[in-house]
């Protein structure tokens, strides 16, 4: 067993790690209604299909006058 070998266990044992109670985790704040992170995301959700909105309404303006 070599050096690499050993940090590709230790790596393997971190992900599993992470995934497993980082999702546990987040499930719990993402659950309460009132938490600041749920709140935070939301706004982030909002703003991200705000901006795509807007850009594919400009994409379809500019197609239109376009193709005419």
């Amino acid at each position: 067993m070599n050096k690499q070998d050993v940090k590709a266990i230790v790596n393997d044992e971190i992900n599993k790690f992470i995934d497993s109670s980082l999702d546990r985790e987040m499930r719990k704040v993402l659950s309460k209604s009132n938490s600041q992170t749920r709140g935070e995301m939301i706004i982030t959700i909002k703003n991200a299909m705000e901006a795509v909105y807007k850009l594919l309404w400009t994409k379809k303006e500019f197609w239109k006058s376009d193709i005419k």
